[in-house]
């Protein structure tokens, strides 16, 4: 299941290979302090190319700890390559943002701009994948796979948010390709599978059964049964989107073991709004943990 792209070899080092690859992996544990309280603990970690992560951070408590992912360059142009795996070990907790939009530029090659995710989540361990949104730009051949895999009673809230073209500077998406897929497994087993195969050309964007003429789409899932009390509040949520205006659509799902959450807007913004308050809502309930936005995200 695990498909993730090697780093280069040193010939593409040395310079004759002009795209640029960057990765970043790295493995959480919890151990047990002087206190006898766990500590979530940045392990083992590889770098390469231009992807890094800041010092982690600890606002809610040394048990849980905040990663940022920097990508200095800011985005992806024909033949980059971006790679991140996390997993967090039994009892790790560890929520993963972004500090910026990741961007897919105009791609005049023959090779694809690829982002490969990959998160693995532990026994009793919770990951929070809450990046910001995608822009894919007018022209751009987009590979995005995120790819969770969860063992036990491990928890994992995520979403991802896209963006085509960049609406607010008229400047659409007209032309190009973009393949999407977020699949989830718990204990090897196949929990939630998405995949979004899209040409510019094709029709989809403006097809009642696509995008319905909507840039920004996403989806936002949990690992878990949401009790009838909250999923009433989501409902009425839902309800209250759809009636109001075509600002912002959503759709509600829970399955066996899986919330789906699903969003349409003309750009990200709406939906990233949307789905920060559903996060803080959802939260305490499956986490029994208050909301604790990252100060990243207010920069």
């Amino acid at each position: 299941m695990n498909m993730l792209i090697a780093p280069p070899s040193n010939a593409q080092v040395d310079g004759i290979d002009p795209h640029w690859r960057a990765l970043f992996r790295g493995d959480f544990y919890a151990a047990s302090t002087s206190a006898g309280h766990l500590q979530t603990r940045m392990g083992k970690t590889m770098h390469f190319g231009p992807l890094r992560v800041q010092r982690p951070f600890f606002p809610e408590g040394t048990d849980l700890l905040h990663m940022y992912l920097l990508h200095p360059p800011g985005g992806l142009v024909g033949g980059d390559q971006l790679v991140i795996d996390v997993h967090a070990h039994d009892q790790a907790k560890v929520l993963v943002t972004t500090p910026s939009a990741g961007k897919l530029y105009r791609n005049e090659t023959e090779l694809d701009q690829v982002q490969q995710v990959s998160i693995k989540v532990g026994h009793d361990s919770a990951v929070e994948y809450l990046p910001q949104e995608n822009i894919i730009f007018n022209g751009a051949k987009g590979v995005l796979n995120t790819q969770v895999q969860i063992s036990g009673a491990g928890l994992f809230i995520g979403w991802e948010i896209t963006c085509l073209g960049r609406p607010e500077g008229d400047a659409l998406f007209t032309e190009g390709t973009l393949k999407q897929t977020l699949s989830v497994y718990h204990d090897d087993a196949l929990l939630f599978i998405d995949r979004f195969n899209l040409d510019a050309l094709s029709g989809v964007l403006t097809s009642k059964v696509g995008l319905q003429d909507y840039s920004a789409f996403a989806t936002f899932v949990i690992n878990r049964d949401i009790e009838s009390a909250v999923m009433q509040q989501l409902l009425d949520l839902q309800s209250e989107c759809n009636r109001a205006s075509d600002h912002l659509l959503m759709g509600v799902t829970q399955k066996n073991g899986i919330l789906i959450i699903r969003a349409l807007a003309h750009r990200a913004e709406p939906i990233r709004n949307q789905f920060e308050s559903i996060w803080q809502l959802l939260r305490p309930a499956v986490y029994d943990r208050n909301a604790c936005t990252p100060r990243i995200w207010n920069t």
